[in-house]
């Protein structure tokens, strides 16, 4: 910083010579002032401004190491809080990995448990569908257990009485093929049999039978071999057997029958099914399934039920097989017998043929014909929402013996197939049933409700099946669990064979 000093008041006087000078100087020093001045006090002033500035920087640089400090703390106390959450997330994630693992052990306890429900479900499913095809009247008959094994008692007592126009010779059961025809005697249609029953009066002979015999008592034994093997045990007898001394005089002394007598194995959970023993026969139309004790029977009084009406009750082997209770196949290996042959031997033919009859030991002589083979029956069946659909095929052996100038008793075999076919709809369920059957094919007579007969002598003598069928049909209302409205109609046929003479 400079220092100038000037005075511009006198101090004391000057020679005249020197004024001059002195006042040269003074205005050379003026000027010099009036230049430098100005930029002194422009400097201190622009010195000040910047000392300001720089007091003003070291504030800011304080308010900044201020915040520089107090950033310092929040980001401490942010690092503090980022490793506090990052050990909360460690803990989370720790957490968050055992509820996993316990997840995972959980699903796996979870899978096994549906396992064994389902193993259960399946079981309970099997005992449950077996228990459904009890018919309703074994379940609610009672019974008491004994060593593991349940016994069920049945029946029915029964008064039932018969008013025909026409006398069958019969009791409570109707021989339909003995209905006698009228005997105009331009009656071309009847048989030499029909002529001779018309010609003693049974046409015009009314009768009336009272009976008891159709009582009824059954008994069903069932125990489980192991948890998925269910065995039963089954006997059902009626008095409609028919003693030699038994009559209606006066002690009605009638011998017990049987009609059931078998053993069933059921193996729920591989859906296979095994019956031996006397039974309806696999022909004989179900209502569900292809199981004992749930035929679809006609529900008429008379013991020979009615016309269309397929069955027999016989000793046989059956196997069947079920998938989930929804499809069923069956084949059945039966007792056979042949219910007869009709017709006379044919103009000119030398053949004589007889059936041969097995008489003796505990066979009642004439009941009983020789057959090599067993009747043999398979069956297809299938469950849907409507209702139960089935079909089966039948083949059976007949034998005979024929003789001729140069041949005596020679044997003679010959074998017939038929088809057949049933469905029981739930037109309403629990309501209104419709039911239709019907068996066709050769050698057919037995297994109709009329015993038709089986087979006939061909032109040439032999052993000739006859064609014929079964057809029945009908509605059923269930009015109360305790009374139902029936309607049926059926039809047994065989075709009628003529022969010229010579074959």
């Amino acid at each position: 910083m400079s220092n100038i000093r000037y005075d511009s008041s006198p101090s004391r006087s000057l020679p005249d010579h020197s004024k001059s000078g002195l006042t040269t100087k003074r205005t050379v020093a003026a000027l010099l002032a009036a230049l430098v001045l100005p930029t002194a006090f422009a400097d201190d002033q622009q010195i000040q401004q910047m000392q300001q500035q720089v007091n003003d920087l070291e504030q800011r640089l304080q308010e900044m190491k201020a915040q520089m400090e107090e950033i310092q703390k929040k980001n401490k106390e942010i690092a503090d809080k980022n490793k506090e959450i990052a050990d909360k997330n460690k803990e989370i994630v720790d957490k968050t990995q055992q509820i996993s693992t316990k997840n995972q052990e959980l699903e796996g306890q979870h899978q096994q448990l549906q396992a064994q429900t389902f193993e259960i479900s399946g079981k309970f499913k099997a005992i449950q569908d077996q228990w459904d095809l009890i018919p309703t009247t074994n379940k609610n008959q009672g019974g008491f257990i004994m060593d593991g094994v349940t016994l069920a008692f049945g029946g029915y007592l029964a008064e039932e009485n018969a008013i025909r126009s026409s006398n069958l010779q019969a009791d409570i059961n109707s021989p339909f093929s003995k209905i006698p025809f009228n005997p105009n005697p331009g009656n071309l249609l009847l048989t030499p049999t029909q002529a001779q029953q018309a010609a003693s009066g049974y046409y015009n002979q009314s009768s009336f039978n009272a009976t008891a015999r159709q009582s009824r008592f059954s008994v069903m034994a069932q125990g489980n071999a192991d948890k998925n093997t269910l065995v039963t045990g089954y006997y059902e007898m009626d008095w409609l057997g028919d003693s030699p001394t038994a009559n209606g005089t006066q002690s009605n002394s009638y011998t017990a029958r049987v009609r059931h007598l078998y053993t069933n194995i059921d193996w729920m959970d591989k859906g296979w099914h095994m019956l031996a023993g006397q039974s309806w026969s696999l022909a004989v139309l179900n209502t569900q399934g292809v199981t004992p004790r749930n035929e679809e029977i006609p529900v008429v009084i008379d013991a020979e039920y009615m016309p269309g009406f397929v069955w027999n009750r016989q000793a046989q082997i059956r196997v069947v097989k079920d998938w989930d209770k929804k499809y069923w196949a069956a084949i059945s290996l039966e007792q056979s017998q042949t219910s007869g042959v009709g017709g006379s031997t044919p103009n000119g033919v030398l053949n004589s043929y007889t059936l041969p009859a097995q008489a003796g030991g505990l066979l009642t002589p004439g009941n009983y014909s020789v057959n090599k083979f067993p009747d043999i029956i398979g069956k297809l069946a299938m469950e849907t929402n409507l209702g139960h659909y089935e079909v089966f095929g039948m083949l059976r052996n007949f034998d005979g013996t024929y003789t001729n100038p140069n041949v005596t008793a020679a044997g003679q075999s010959s074998w017939a197939g038929s088809m057949g076919f049933g469905s029981v709809l739930k037109i309403i369920p629990h309501t209104l049933d419709f039911k239709i059957s019907g068996l066709y094919g050769n050698g057919v007579g037995r297994y109709g409700t009329s015993t038709l007969n089986d087979a006939t002598i061909g032109p040439n003598g032999e052993l000739t099946p006859m064609r014929g069928g079964s057809f029945l049909t009908g509605l059923t209302l269930h009015v109360k669990p305790t009374f139902d409205i029936y309607a049926d109609i059926g039809r047994d046929w065989i075709n009628g064979y003529t022969y010229g003479s010579g074959g």
